[in-house]
């Protein structure tokens, strides 16, 4: 059995750009905050062969944790979901479980658990940046460490530990949020590669 079907690896790349960074755009986003616009990109993902998957939580700050934002980043567009101003988010649960459109978590257990437990969403073709790092023998496998090793990015995790329940959130906050995502999909890329070669 390969590296990769070890990891679950399934379905195409998003990108085939080797060492170089061209996923979405790096600096805007979209907020969904209503249920007709989360219907319209749940319709948009269905579309999609990889796409990218980030949470933020407020696990220090309340004994019931809970997600408090989701970040989806796509070829084309870089979403910032908030379900706490949503009732329902179901309309994300057919994408999720799709076993054709590959899913990129980096350290995807917690994620995969909140969103079981918050929304009943279950995830079908995964991708985890982190566990593909950990079989390729990379030593330090958090996020940072690992774009800074492939792609020499920092990351400025300084809001990493705030209260992500609080509204509304400040500019910077959520420009911190959508960072995370658009990087995952290119790494993947690269990683997958490096696996293949691996054997």
């Amino acid at each position: 059995m390969s590296w990769l079907n070890k990891i679950k690896s399934l379905g195409e790349t998003a990108l085939r750009v080797g060492k170089k960074i061209k996923y979405g755009n790096r600096l805007g986003y979209q907020i969904i905050d209503t249920e007709s616009a989360l219907k319209d990109f749940a319709r948009i993902l269905e579309k999609e062969k990889t796409v990218a998957v980030d949470l933020e939580a407020d696990s220090m700050y309340h004994f019931r944790e809970k997600v408090c934002l989701i970040q989806i980043a796509t070829k084309r567009k870089n979403v910032i979901i908030d379900p706490l101003q949503l009732d329902d988010l179901s309309p994300l649960a057919p994408f999720f479980f799709r076993h054709d459109i590959k899913k990129v978590f980096h350290g995807a257990d917690y994620d995969i658990r909140s969103l079981y437990r918050d929304f009943n969403i279950e995830i079908s073709n995964l991708f985890d940046t982190q566990i593909a790092s950990r079989f390729l023998g990379i030593r330090e496998t958090g996020l940072e460490a690992v774009l800074q090793k492939h792609f020499n990015i920092r990351l400025d995790k300084k809001y990493q530990k705030k209260d992500w329940s609080k509204r509304p959130l400040p500019k910077d906050m959520l420009e911190y949020a959508a960072k995370d995502a658009i990087y995952l999909a290119p790494l993947a890329n690269v990683l997958e590669k490096e696996l293949e070669k691996k054997g």
